[in-house]
């Protein structure tokens, strides 16, 4: 069960959606708040692994709120909005997931779902840096070295297929595993060999190697076909990036 806190400034939405996560039996409510304000204080205390969070709210947007949490680790965060064009500010601070106004029982659905996903993948990543961590030796070439509670694991470049963005978390994905690392996306970008890797999308990055085929859609959006079938989307806003691996490919 996910330790959940909800915060709404509007009753009816905040009564709505905690029934709607009750209802998906894989959440514990921790917490109901009409105070974004009262909803900060609550995580900051700790224990809680998932904050479902207005975008618009009085006091502080969802936004402004989640640079206030310091609860380490900081929860999971699903952003709730009326306006889908708030999604691309969620996705690109720290949000793993977005719902929108009116709530749909089965989006309510699917986030909870993610957000177990991810939450499993972090645990279990975890630990296995510290099982792993104490035969940790000279950083091997090629290796993506990868720092987590103090520990660090190593993993093949090329056995890296691409990466995902979680908010403070980022997702790598290899034919075997997934595993999840509490760094952002941003910081795997620096580290990573710009010969082998690029980033796509704002919460994407592709391994070049993996790359079996380029699909390009209307308005300089692009499918990018790994060689496990994985499809990657790219935005527009990445299409030189994109115009520039059809080139080199």
């Amino acid at each position: 069960m996910l330790r959940t806190i909800v915060c709404d400034d509007e009753a009816p939405a905040l009564e709505l959606i905690e029934s709607m996560l009750r209802d998906t039996g894989e959440v514990s409510i921790e917490g109901a708040y009409l105070s974004i304000l009262d909803a900060i204080d609550r995580i900051n205390a700790g224990g809680i692994d998932l904050a479902v969070l207005d975008v618009e709210m009085p006091e502080l947007t969802g936004v402004e709120a989640s640079e206030r949490i310091l609860a380490y680790p900081k929860p999971l965060i699903v952003f709730a909005t009326a306006h889908p064009e708030y999604a691309v500010e969620a996705f690109g601070i720290d949000a793993i997931d977005y719902v929108l106004k009116p709530f749909d029982r089965h989006r309510i659905a699917k986030a909870v779902e993610k957000a177990i996903r991810l939450h499993t993948l972090i645990e279990e990543s975890e630990q296995e840096v510290q099982d792993e961590g104490e035969d940790s030796r000279a950083d091997p070439p090629a290796m993506l070295r990868i720092r987590d509670a103090g520990r660090y694991y190593f993993i093949p470049h090329g056995d890296v297929l691409w990466i995902e963005a979680a908010g403070d978390y980022s997702l790598l994905h290899t034919r075997e595993k997934e595993a999840a690392i509490r760094r952002t996306i941003k910081s795997l970008e620096n580290d990573l060999p710009e010969e082998r890797f690029v980033r796509v999308h704002r919460s994407s990055i592709v391994s070049v190697e993996h790359i079996r085929e380029i699909r390009m859609l209307h308005k300089g959006e692009a499918q990018i076909i790994l060689t496990d079938d994985t499809i990657v989307r790219s935005s527009r806003s990445y299409r030189e990036v994109i115009q520039k691996l059809i080139d080199d490919l």
